[in-house]
């Protein structure tokens, strides 16, 4: 037998091996174990498609939530136009001022912290 043909007799062995082998010391999932698996997943997923992130704003000794200051834009507004529905909103924060300015509906307003 010559060296090549060796070679190519222990890459096919080892590309078998390598099909063959067992990822971890898992046995095949029964049906219940599978319906638990998907259902977890799909938790999970749904949580990661739902994500909503918590954003601050940190200027020198001053921080903020953005969600806090959206919330506090609405209830402002709120104040003034009480049956009004919001239907467009622009918040703009100005740390070094420590305001926050918002543009709800085409009316504006300013929050100072």
């Amino acid at each position: 037998m010559d060296n090549e043909t060796r070679n190519e007799e222990l890459e096919v062995q080892e590309n078998a091996e390598a099909t063959t082998k067992k990822k971890g010391n898992r046995g095949p999932m029964s049906e219940a174990s599978k319906k638990l698996m998907l259902e977890r997943r799909a938790a999970t997923k749904k949580l990661a498609d739902n994500l909503v992130p918590d954003v601050y704003v940190q200027y020198q000794d001053w921080e903020h939530s953005v969600a806090e200051i959206v919330e506090d834009a609405k209830n402002a507004f709120r104040q003034e136009k009480k049956r009004a529905y919001i239907t467009s909103m622009k918040v703009y924060i100005k740390p070094e001022e420590r305001a926050a300015y918002y543009v709800i509906n085409d009316k504006t307003g300013k929050l100072e912290y």
